[in-house]
């Protein structure tokens, strides 16, 4: 669980909307049968409880978020060489780039980047997948985890039904991942924002994601390992969206997001710092996100406390907008 209390103005207003709401409530299931087959399964629906817009500007209505359970991720994973040769099948983050594909457990800063998934509602879902698609994946750890290589082929957009034709003709999202390993690996489906010193995490990952017109290119890299008294966490991912005809209303773009801080391990504190920046195009404006916050970590990722501070400014504005959200996560997996 996510329990948080948000505090957000906007561009045209400078009173604060004040929430209370859940980020994530999450039941996780995961094990192992016959040796060499996992499987792993959620639920989720986000922001419970977050008030929505459900009017018009003449006749508002806010009516709080109060949905069923979603089916966040389900997959198998059949260990056929050990970590040299894994199958994933199911419905499952593509590799992409680093942040997302990073477990929401296991993040640094508060929440994924503003950018991670802007692909995420372009493959005609009835709902918002956050990301995920249904598919069959390889993943490969070699040279002694320094080479991490995972690779899929995916549902993704499928054609419309013609006069002539049934639905559905089209070839299918190609999707993948190299990461270079320069000191640890990361073995496990979900990448971590952070191991809090458990790890020395030194990589570079190059990803794309291909599907008739629609293309993604992706460079990211990372830094998480003991340093002094503590632990330095570092990232930065580059990624390049552009749904061409395929995909129109996913807007040629190109964005730029990072963050780091300093986990100071006597207090279990660590001040992050994060930049975000959105590059469009055509209708699409500009949008550039600086922030930063506290961590609290007394029991890692099973129990924290993040205080975070955002100023967001579009291009096409006049003003700027500011949020404020204070975070307590409970995890137990």
């Amino acid at each position: 669980m996510q329990p948080q209390l948000q505090m957000a103005n906007t561009a045209g207003n400078s009173t604060y909307q004040k929430n209370l709401f859940i980020r994530r409530t999450r039941i996780l299931v995961g094990g192992t049968v016959l040796g060499n087959i996992e499987f792993f399964l959620d639920t989720d629906y986000p922001n419970l409880f977050l008030p929505a817009n459900s009017g018009t500007a003449a006749a508002p209505a806010f009516v709080k978020n109060t949905p069923g359970m979603n089916i966040q991720d389900a997959f198998v994973t059949w260990k056929a060489l050990g970590d040299m040769l894994k199958v994933d099948m199911g419905y499952m983050l593509p590799p992409m780039a680093h942040n997302a594909l990073q477990g929401a457990g296991t993040l640094y800063g508060l929440d994924y980047y503003s950018f991670s998934f802007q692909h995420s509602n372009s493959f005609g879902s009835s709902a918002n997948p956050i990301g995920r698609d249904v598919g069959l994946q390889l993943r490969s750890l070699l040279v002694d985890g320094h080479i991490d290589i995972r690779a899929g082929i995916f549902q993704g957009l499928r054609d419309n039904e013609t006069t002539t034709e049934p639905p559905a003709r089209n070839m299918f999202r190609l999707t993948g991942r190299v990461q270079i390993n320069l000191l640890d690996a990361e073995p496990g489906f979900f990448y971590a924002g952070t191991y809090l010193g458990a790890k020395k995490i030194a990589s570079i990952g190059f990803s794309g994601d291909l599907q008739d017109k629609y293309k993604y290119f992706a460079v990211d890299g990372i830094v998480d390992m003991p340093l002094g008294p503590g632990v330095v966490t570092a990232q930065v991912n580059l990624a390049h969206y552009d749904g061409g005809t395929f995909i129109p209303t996913l807007i040629k773009q190109t964005d730029l997001m990072g963050e780091a801080g300093y986990n100071f391990a006597a207090v279990h504190v660590s001040p992050i710092f994060r930049f975000e920046k959105r590059m469009g195009s055509g209708t699409l404006v500009d949008e550039t996100r600086v922030g930063g916050g506290l961590a609290f970590w007394p029991y890692g990722h099973n129990t924290n406390l993040k205080a975070f501070f955002v100023n967001v400014k579009d291009s096409g504005a006049a003003k700027s907008f500011n949020q404020f959200n204070l975070q307590w996560q409970v995890f137990a997996y």
